[in-house]
């Protein structure tokens, strides 16, 4: 084993199409640039630490260090991983999902090995099961590819890489209530059950934003792509995922001038994204206001390293 070994992965920002992507509608996401890092090291394993040494009590990130280490033809119970991490847990950014392939990137270095993207994107599928039970894939491929991208779920997922005009700066803000995935997307799957047709005709609108959504940043048109936020967030009002403090959020993003603003993942609580004419601005605004936010830079996908 070759050791110490690195692998790193981005998190994820679904721009437009949270929920509908489940029902094999398009979705429009992006591997965000802040991420997580694993560093693997000979030890008593499996076993994953946090930063300052603290051994992560979760027992799921050991389950995915065992069976990557295994994929690897590594011995397992060898290895232990520090995990460094820039993304907050419980906000919809796709943590789970960056520390699986950060983690099979780093049990293929380990290895002497390098993963190709087709068996990145179907191993960290498989993987972050261990997080969420019948994951859409959607976040694995976010922290695989980088950059933004069109995604229809199946065996294998539909990806289209978009051709961004110019980097995207994107204000992500935080509320203080961490988002449940689980629980709403079991509220709409009821709601699914009991109004069929009234959950197809939001699901083609929220479609139809998504090839809007292409179209503004194949373009970097900004205010396009706020106004399906905005019509995005009000679908997710209709389909009771969002929340009040989520809704505040909206509004306080689109009264520091925000072109549009929605909340990106499950709902129930997390984290909000918005673009403006001064994505700056518009984050120290609201920084001002008491907010948590920030500012990234999303891209179109690289080629793949020959």
């Amino acid at each position: 084993m070759r050791v110490p070994a690195r692998g790193q992965a981005g998190g994820k920002v679904i721009l437009l199409g949270e929920h509908v992507v489940v029902y094999d509608r398009p979705a429009l996401a992006s591997g965000l640039p802040l991420g997580l890092a694993v560093e693997l090291r000979p030890g008593p394993g499996p076993a994953v630490y946090g930063e300052g040494g603290v051994v992560v009590e979760d027992a799921r990130p050991a389950a995915v260090l065992e069976r990557a280490a295994t994929l690897f033809g590594l011995d397992p119970a060898a290895i232990v991983a520090e995990v460094r991490t820039q993304l907050p847990p419980g906000r919809g950014l796709g943590s789970s999902a960056a520390l699986v392939v950060a983690m099979l990137r780093a049990c293929a270095a380990a290895a002497g090995r390098r993963v190709q993207r087709d068996d990145e994107l179907a191993l960290g599928r498989q993987l972050e099961a261990m997080f969420h039970g019948t994951p859409s894939g959607i976040d694995p491929a976010a922290a695989a590819l980088g950059g933004c991208f069109r995604f229809v779920r199946g065996e294998p997922p539909a990806l289209t890489p978009i051709r961004l005009a110019a980097a995207l700066p994107l204000v992500v803000a935080f509320g203080d209530r961490p988002r449940s995935t689980q629980a709403t997307v079991a509220a709409v799957r009821e709601r699914w059950l009991a109004d069929r047709r009234g959950c197809e005709r939001l699901f083609d609108a929220v479609e139809a934003l998504v090839a809007r959504g292409v179209c503004a940043l194949e373009r970097g048109d900004l205010g396009a792509l706020g106004a399906c936020f905005a019509e995005n967030q009000a679908v997710l009002d209709e389909l009771g995922v969002s929340t009040p403090e989520i809704g505040g959020l909206v509004a306080r993003a689109r009264a520091a001038g925000a072109f549009g603003a929605k909340l990106t993942g499950g709902g129930g609580g997390g984290a909000v994204i918005a673009v403006g004419p001064d994505a700056p601005a518009l984050a120290a605004a609201l920084a001002r206001d008491g907010v948590r936010a920030f500012v990234v830079e999303l891209r179109s996908v690289q080629p793949e390293a020959g």
